[in-house]
């Protein structure tokens, strides 16, 4: 082979991977999105998939280094009430989002007279100068706050985990939000102690309440249910480990 002839595959091989370079910075490029719903939505309703692409600021970034948890950052930020469990990216350019829609879970008073409304992991949705306390409300509570939150924040509690695993703790036996609500009225933590007061007067003691937290609250559902209604307003139930490490619940007077 001449050296004319070597030059000249030598330019056809450069021009054929600017080639690829100018196609893959073209194809290989996030155009489109698609939301994949894994709850019902009120609050995102009119939420599109567009709306979704724009927020999570990652369009014509390629597919190849896209940085999801600035995407996710960025989407949970300007929509207070998207949670999103994943980001998958289909070749060549569309990101499929997979989201859920936070609920209301709990009602938290500021010094300032106006209520936090958070999801269960504490997440501020919304604000509101006003709450009435009711079983198709947010639960009530009681925590101290050490900062000023807005709207997207998640408030700083050493313990926030508890409320988390309390909330999973209905759906562990098949009951959701409403059956929450429906018994949960307002919750007061101490270092040592969860008590939740309930719409039937009774009190749910929670012993060390960031142990088996999950488990515990488990427990008191079903000691809740056992109750006959002539016993609401008349006992406590407590739930914690004995010495022996076994979980037990006692139903007292009060």
């Amino acid at each position: 082979m001449t050296k004319n002839g070597k030059i000249m595959i030598f330019i056809g091989v450069l021009l054929f991977i600017a080639a690829l370079v100018v196609c893959g910075s073209v194809l290989f490029t996030v155009k489109r999105s698609q939301i994949v719903w894994y709850s019902t939505t009120s609050a995102l309703s009119t939420l599109s998939e567009e709306d979704v692409l724009q927020a999570s600021g990652v369009r014509d970034n390629s597919v190849f280094s896209l940085d999801r948890e600035i995407a996710v950052e960025n989407i949970e930020k300007k929509y207070h009430f998207i949670r999103i469990l994943d980001l998958e990216v289909v070749y060549p350019n569309l990101l499929k989002v997979h989201a859920m829609e936070r609920q209301k879970v709990y009602a938290i008073p500021t010094d300032y007279g106006d209520y936090l409304i958070t999801d269960e992991y504490l997440k501020v949705l919304d604000i509101v100068p006003d709450f009435t306390n009711s079983n198709v409300t947010p639960i009530l509570l009681n925590i101290e706050l050490a900062n000023n939150y807005e709207k997207g924040d998640t408030i700083e509690f050493t313990r926030a985990s508890t409320f988390s695993s309390i909330y999973n703790a209905f759906f562990a036996l098949g009951q959701d939000l409403s059956h929450m609500r429906a018994i949960c009225k307002e919750f007061v933590y101490t270092n040592s102690k969860l008590t939740i007061k309930t719409h039937f007067d009774v009190d749910i003691v929670l012993d060390n309440p960031t142990q088996n937290t999950k488990a515990k609250m488990q427990l008191a559902i079903k000691c809740f249910d056992l109750l006959g209604t002539e016993e609401y307003g008349a006992v406590n139930l407590k739930v914690f480990l004995d010495e022996n490490q076994k979980l037990n619940c006692v139903v007292e007077d009060k």
